[in-house]
């Protein structure tokens, strides 16, 4: 999934920073150079950007107490802040490893974050560091966009837009969502340590986080290979580098808390993610294995061995060998419109389409049509589900590699079928479950438990913040991933 930190469109001239100026900022307190948005105009863009940053994720995770914790979480940490700010805290149903806070008061953190997370000081150091961000205005010090342009902007057209050349350039795409610049991490860092300090949590907590982060973005280098490598989530505006490990470890000890000292409380923090939905969500399709299942929508498709699925709230892309690609999404269409004209008209309107084809797949009416879009050459799917809503195969290959993947991009398309309600009601996701470890138990017996084919020790440690020699005391309680 691209999910990056948000950014600006970049279409105001040098002439107009001299609309900007600067202040000796509260919360750094360093002199600031503070270009084109006062705070009230952050707060009305923060405004805006709420719902359509809820929607981009998946909507709200729907767990009240977890919710509630999180922001009593925020409320103790706002505490101690500089600024008096009403945050509104939003617990959102993605399984990307993401935080972050918009101008305004609204702090946003994934069930994918919180998973990794270890206890109430860790997740209180990530949302300090986040809130740090708001205060020391570091997306305004970025902003070189026109004022009262959304954080959004083009991003959410072009995410969920129904224009096929738009879907092909999101794919892959990192431009989207810039990063904080390297001192502006080190600061939010900084901030972050600072209020643990103030809200009476253990300081050392912020580092913990960061080094969990580091081994989980290792991790995924490895399951899905050079890919991964960073550019898909938290990991990508937040570097996780030994540096920034040391420095944070440098501030907690210059706050004069010995480590462990402070609030941990992680028995609380278990007890309120004990349950939660771990990876894809029923509400947005789950991946199992080579197979992608909507039990929801009631549909299913397979990829070949060798092809990936990765999943998000508005699409499902599928990379293959020597850049094969394809992205399923879905989308509505006027009843009585015919599937061929729905492609032609609606969906590839902006293209120029040849081979137009109509056919039956497992009962339903499709339609096909080839096109060359961006350096791909691309076929078209729709299938028409039902009279008022279709589903959309994108596939495409590179000039240079011919025809070679084309039986498997069919074999794609020929898998998409229906399921019955029996068969949605046997897939189950998998959720975090909190254990106490028993004597006799170790690290091997207790990942042996967890709900993957691959990489069982190598997960367990990750989740629960071990290192690679790391070995477990009889009473801990520790995470692991069931169905």
């Amino acid at each position: 999934m691209i999910v990056r930190r948000w950014r600006y469109l970049a279409v105001i001239g040098v002439s107009l920073f001299g609309l900007a100026g600067c202040a000796v900022n509260s919360s750094t307190g360093s002199m600031q150079f503070v270009p084109l948005m006062s705070e009230a105009e952050e707060a009305r863009v923060g405004a805006e950007t709420h719902p359509k940053i809820v929607q981009a994720y998946g909507g709200v995770y729907d767990n009240d107490a977890l919710g509630g914790y999180v922001a009593g979480v925020v409320a103790r940490i706002a505490a101690s802040s500089n600024k008096s700010v009403r945050y509104r805290t939003t617990v959102l149903d993605s399984d990307v490893v993401n935080a972050f806070a918009l101008p305004g008061g609204y702090v946003y953190v994934t069930r994918g974050l919180l998973a990794l997370v270890n206890d109430e000081a860790e997740l209180a150091g990530v949302l300090g560091h986040e809130i740090g961000h708001v205060d020391a205005r570091h997306s305004a010090q970025r902003q070189t966009a026109a004022v009262g342009t959304s954080l959004l902007g083009a991003v959410v057209g072009a995410v969920v837009g129904n224009d096929v050349v738009s879907q092909v350039l999101g794919i892959g795409q990192k431009g989207f969502l810039a990063s904080y610049s390297r001192d502006q991490e080190y600061e939010a860092d900084k901030l972050g340590v600072q209020t643990l300090a103030r809200s009476g949590y253990d300081p050392s907590a912020q580092a913990d986080f960061l080094q969990s982060m580091d081994a989980e973005m290792k991790l995924q280098a490895r399951l899905v290979g050079a890919q991964s490598g960073g550019g898909t989530n938290w990991f990508a505006s937040h570097p996780p580098t030994p540096d920034r490990v040391r420095a944070a470890r440098a501030e907690a000890r210059a706050t004069g808390i010995a480590p462990g000292s402070g609030r941990r409380n992680r028995e609380g923090y278990l007890r309120h993610i004990d349950g939660m939905i771990y990876g894809d969500s029923p509400a947005q399709g789950i991946v199992d294995g080579n197979s992608f299942v909507h039990p929801e929508l009631r549909f299913s498709f397979s990829v070949p061995r060798g092809f990936r699925i990765a999943n998000s709230s508005q699409a499902v892309m599928v990379t293959g060998p020597e850049k094969t690609i394809a992205k399923f999404d879905g989308a509505d269409k006027p009843a009585g419109q015919a599937v061929a004209s729905y492609l032609a008209n609606s969906w590839a309107r902006n293209v120029r389409i040849g081979n137009l084809s109509r056919f039956k797949l497992n009962g339903m009416n499709a339609a096909s049509a080839l096109a060359r879009v961006n350096n791909y050459n691309a076929r078209l799917v729709v299938i028409e589900y039902s009279p008022t809503r279709v589903y959309r195969f994108l596939l495409g290959t590179l000039p240079q590699v011919g025809g070679r993947y084309d039986k498997a991009l069919q074999s794609v398309v020929e898998s998409f079928h229906r399921i019955s309600k029996a068969q949605a009601a046997r897939v189950k996701p998998r959720r975090v479950k909190i254990v106490k470890v028993r004597s006799g138990q170790s690290v091997a017996s207790l990942a042996g438990r967890m709900a993957f084919s691959s990489y069982r020790e190598q997960r367990f440690r990750v989740l629960n913040g071990l290192g690679a020699t790391q070995a477990l005391r009889a009473g801990d309680r520790v995470k692991i991933v069931t169905r």
